[in-house]
Protein backbone atom coordinates (compact mmCIF):
# COMPACT_ATOMS: atom_id res chain seq x y z
CA UNK A 1 0.00 0.00 0.00
CA UNK A 2 1.61 3.24 -1.07
CA UNK A 3 0.87 6.92 -0.62
CA UNK A 4 0.17 6.89 3.12
CA UNK A 5 1.90 9.89 4.63
CA UNK A 6 1.74 11.73 7.92
CA UNK A 7 -0.31 14.39 6.10
CA UNK A 8 -2.77 11.71 4.99
CA UNK A 9 -2.95 10.38 8.54
CA UNK A 10 -3.53 13.87 9.89
CA UNK A 11 -6.32 14.36 7.34
CA UNK A 12 -8.03 11.13 8.39
CA UNK A 13 -7.75 11.97 12.09
CA UNK A 14 -11.46 12.72 12.09
CA UNK A 15 -12.03 9.15 10.91
CA UNK A 16 -9.86 6.74 12.86
CA UNK A 17 -9.30 9.12 15.70
CA UNK A 18 -12.38 11.31 15.46
CA UNK A 19 -16.02 10.67 16.16
CA UNK A 20 -16.42 7.47 14.17
CA UNK A 21 -14.36 4.41 13.38
CA UNK A 22 -13.42 4.23 9.72
CA UNK A 23 -12.48 1.04 7.90
CA UNK A 24 -8.84 0.27 8.69
CA UNK A 25 -6.22 1.56 6.25
CA UNK A 26 -5.03 -2.00 5.92
CA UNK A 27 -5.87 -5.22 7.69
CA UNK A 28 -3.80 -8.35 7.78
CA UNK A 29 -4.33 -11.77 9.29
CA UNK A 30 -1.37 -14.06 9.72
CA UNK A 31 -1.53 -17.72 10.58
CA UNK A 32 1.72 -19.36 11.56
CA UNK A 33 2.20 -22.84 10.18
CA UNK A 34 1.48 -25.69 12.54
CA UNK A 35 4.59 -26.27 14.63
CA UNK A 36 6.71 -29.43 14.65
CA UNK A 37 5.15 -30.45 17.99
CA UNK A 38 1.67 -30.30 16.41
CA UNK A 39 0.44 -27.22 18.28
CA UNK A 40 -2.41 -25.31 16.61
CA UNK A 41 -1.71 -22.46 14.19
CA UNK A 42 -1.27 -19.03 15.76
CA UNK A 43 -3.79 -16.44 14.57
CA UNK A 44 -2.60 -12.84 14.60
CA UNK A 45 -4.77 -9.97 13.35
CA UNK A 46 -3.27 -6.57 12.58
CA UNK A 47 -5.38 -3.45 12.01
CA UNK A 48 -4.55 0.01 10.71
CA UNK A 49 -1.14 -0.82 9.29
CA UNK A 50 1.02 2.16 8.37
CA UNK A 51 3.66 2.22 5.69
CA UNK A 52 6.71 4.49 5.71
CA UNK A 53 6.55 8.05 4.42
CA UNK A 54 9.11 10.63 3.47
CA UNK A 55 8.68 12.41 6.80
CA UNK A 56 6.90 15.39 5.28
CA UNK A 57 5.20 17.50 6.56
CA UNK A 58 6.66 16.33 9.90
CA UNK A 59 10.32 15.76 10.62
CA UNK A 60 10.17 12.05 11.38
CA UNK A 61 9.70 9.21 8.91
CA UNK A 62 6.58 7.15 9.51
CA UNK A 63 7.50 3.70 10.88
CA UNK A 64 5.90 0.55 9.52
CA UNK A 65 3.59 -0.41 12.41
CA UNK A 66 0.17 -1.77 13.27
CA UNK A 67 -1.93 0.40 15.55
CA UNK A 68 -3.72 -2.72 16.80
CA UNK A 69 -2.54 -6.32 17.03
CA UNK A 70 -4.81 -9.11 18.30
CA UNK A 71 -3.48 -12.54 19.23
CA UNK A 72 -5.76 -15.11 20.82
CA UNK A 73 -7.77 -13.06 23.32
CA UNK A 74 -5.18 -10.30 23.83
CA UNK A 75 -5.29 -6.85 22.23
CA UNK A 76 -2.16 -4.71 21.95
CA UNK A 77 -2.30 -1.04 20.92
CA UNK A 78 0.64 1.01 19.69
CA UNK A 79 1.51 4.21 21.52
CA UNK A 80 -1.31 6.66 20.79
CA UNK A 81 -0.87 10.44 20.72
CA UNK A 82 -3.11 13.41 20.04
CA UNK A 83 -3.51 14.87 16.55
CA UNK A 84 -0.33 16.92 16.00
CA UNK A 85 -2.32 19.46 13.97
CA UNK A 86 -4.61 20.17 16.97
CA UNK A 87 -2.73 19.14 20.12
CA UNK A 88 -4.19 21.43 22.85
CA UNK A 89 -3.19 21.33 26.52
CA UNK A 90 -2.59 18.20 28.62
CA UNK A 91 -6.28 17.71 29.42
CA UNK A 92 -7.25 18.13 25.75
CA UNK A 93 -4.52 15.79 24.57
CA UNK A 94 -5.26 13.15 27.20
CA UNK A 95 -8.98 13.25 26.35
CA UNK A 96 -8.20 13.02 22.63
CA UNK A 97 -5.82 10.06 23.15
CA UNK A 98 -8.30 8.21 25.36
CA UNK A 99 -11.01 8.70 22.73
CA UNK A 100 -8.68 7.24 20.11
CA UNK A 101 -7.97 4.31 22.40
CA UNK A 102 -11.72 3.70 22.84
CA UNK A 103 -12.19 3.57 19.06
CA UNK A 104 -9.21 1.28 18.47
CA UNK A 105 -10.31 -1.08 21.25
CA UNK A 106 -13.77 -1.21 19.66
CA UNK A 107 -12.18 -2.02 16.30
CA UNK A 108 -10.44 -4.97 18.03
CA UNK A 109 -13.67 -6.17 19.67
CA UNK A 110 -13.07 -5.02 23.25
CA UNK A 111 -13.33 -1.95 25.47
CA UNK A 112 -11.65 -0.09 28.35
CA UNK A 113 -13.27 -2.31 30.98
CA UNK A 114 -10.92 -5.06 29.82
CA UNK A 115 -7.68 -3.06 30.00
CA UNK A 116 -4.85 -4.97 31.66
CA UNK A 117 -1.81 -2.68 31.39
CA UNK A 118 -1.25 0.95 30.48
CA UNK A 119 1.97 2.84 29.86
CA UNK A 120 1.81 6.63 29.85
CA UNK A 121 4.59 8.96 28.72
CA UNK A 122 4.47 12.66 29.65
CA UNK A 123 6.97 15.22 28.41
CA UNK A 124 6.52 17.25 31.60
CA UNK A 125 5.82 15.48 34.90
CA UNK A 126 4.36 18.69 36.35
CA UNK A 127 1.34 17.86 34.13
CA UNK A 128 0.76 14.56 35.98
CA UNK A 129 -2.12 15.78 38.21
CA UNK A 130 -4.03 17.41 35.35
CA UNK A 131 -3.46 14.36 33.15
CA UNK A 132 -4.89 12.19 35.94
CA UNK A 133 -8.07 14.31 36.08
CA UNK A 134 -8.84 13.37 32.47
CA UNK A 135 -7.69 9.78 33.08
CA UNK A 136 -9.89 9.35 36.17
CA UNK A 137 -12.93 10.70 34.33
CA UNK A 138 -12.38 8.11 31.56
CA UNK A 139 -11.07 4.90 33.16
CA UNK A 140 -13.46 2.15 34.25
CA UNK A 141 -13.21 2.61 38.04
CA UNK A 142 -14.58 -0.90 38.66
CA UNK A 143 -11.88 -2.51 36.47
CA UNK A 144 -8.81 -0.25 36.51
CA UNK A 145 -5.67 -1.55 34.78
CA UNK A 146 -2.15 -1.53 36.17
CA UNK A 147 -0.39 1.60 34.94
CA UNK A 148 3.06 3.12 34.69
CA UNK A 149 3.66 6.80 34.01
CA UNK A 150 7.07 7.77 32.70
CA UNK A 151 8.85 10.94 31.70
CA UNK A 152 9.83 11.32 28.04
CA UNK A 153 11.68 14.49 27.09
CA UNK A 154 10.13 14.49 23.62
CA UNK A 155 7.47 12.67 21.59
CA UNK A 156 7.41 12.15 17.81
CA UNK A 157 5.99 15.58 16.85
CA UNK A 158 6.47 19.03 18.38
CA UNK A 159 3.64 20.01 20.73
CA UNK A 160 2.69 16.46 21.70
CA UNK A 161 2.95 16.00 25.46
CA UNK A 162 1.28 12.64 26.19
CA UNK A 163 1.43 9.18 24.64
CA UNK A 164 -0.47 6.13 25.93
CA UNK A 165 0.00 2.44 25.07
CA UNK A 166 -2.40 -0.25 26.29
CA UNK A 167 -2.90 -4.00 26.44
CA UNK A 168 -6.40 -5.42 26.91
CA UNK A 169 -8.22 -8.72 27.03
CA UNK A 170 -10.76 -9.40 24.34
Amino acid sequence: MTGITRRYLTNIAAGIFGGTVFPPIANAVESAAQGAAGEPAMDIQRHVILEPSSGKPFTSVTPIISYVTVRDNMVYLAGITADPAHPGDIKDQTTQVLGRIDRLLKLAGTDKSKLLTVKVWLTDMSLFATHNEAWNAWVDAKSPPVRACLHSPQLWAPGLIVEIMVTAAK
